[in-house]
């Protein structure tokens, strides 16, 4: 999985960390209103996202950073 993940370009793999980032907190709180969902599943599911996201953005630092030192 991680080598589809640095496969893709640093833009791409940023947004998509950016916007786990940004949108997880209002998907869990949509799904929350529409299930019954209690607050340690909440934290836990959103700790994974966040998780996973920061990988994104750690991969496109890296190539931002591998990038910029070749030059």
């Amino acid at each position: 999985m991680l080598v589809k993940m640095k496969a893709l370009p640093e833009k791409v793999a940023f947004i998509i960390g950016l916007s786990l980032i940004l949108g997880s907190g209002l998907l869990l709180f949509l799904l929350s209103l529409v299930f019954s969902i209690d607050n340690w599943i909440t934290m836990a599911v959103g700790g994974m996202i966040w998780g996973i996201a920061f990988i994104f953005i750690a991969i496109a630092a890296d190539k931002r950073h591998s990038r910029i030192d070749k030059k």
